[in-house]
């Protein structure tokens, strides 16, 4: 009887364990490769040298929503349907929160606005930034 009691506790949290959340496909797709920049552009010109110099290199998305884009380290999520991919770090004024083109085991292609930094509190001076990646 003892045996039986045991072997039903060790069941169940078996069960327990192996119920966790599955990662998605899109989940698999951002943080199996290391991506590298193809392009950088800010109002369609190459800003790999200008603002965007610092994401320059090699992205890496950790499974348990870490990160480091370029020279930046932090914290990166999907929204609710995974069309959207939001980075966080300390070295960003703000979060940037991009919209998701592209993403294949091949390609990650991104969007976004962001304020300028020269002139952040106008709207007006709102830059429209698209970043490209490669696996490597």
């Amino acid at each position: 009887m003892k045996n039986l009691v045991m072997l039903l506790i060790i069941s169940g949290c078996f069960v327990v364990f192996s119920c966790g959340e599955k990662e998605s496909d899109r989940f698999r797709l951002l943080t199996d490769p290391i991506w590298v920049t193809d392009s950088l552009l800010a109002n369609g010109i190459d800003a790999t040298g200008g603002i965007l110099k610092k994401f320059k290199g090699e992205a890496k998305f950790n499974k348990d929503g870490t990160g480091t884009f370029g020279t930046y380290k932090g914290e990166w999520d999907f929204n609710v349907d995974e069309t959207k991919l939001i980075i966080t770090s300390d070295s960003l004024p703000l979060p940037v929160n991009t919209d998701i083109l592209e993403l294949t085991n091949t390609s990650l292609k991104l969007k976004t606005l962001f304020p300028d930094p020269k002139d952040p509190f106008n709207p007006a001076s709102i830059i429209n930034i698209r970043m490209t990646f490669k696996a490597k």
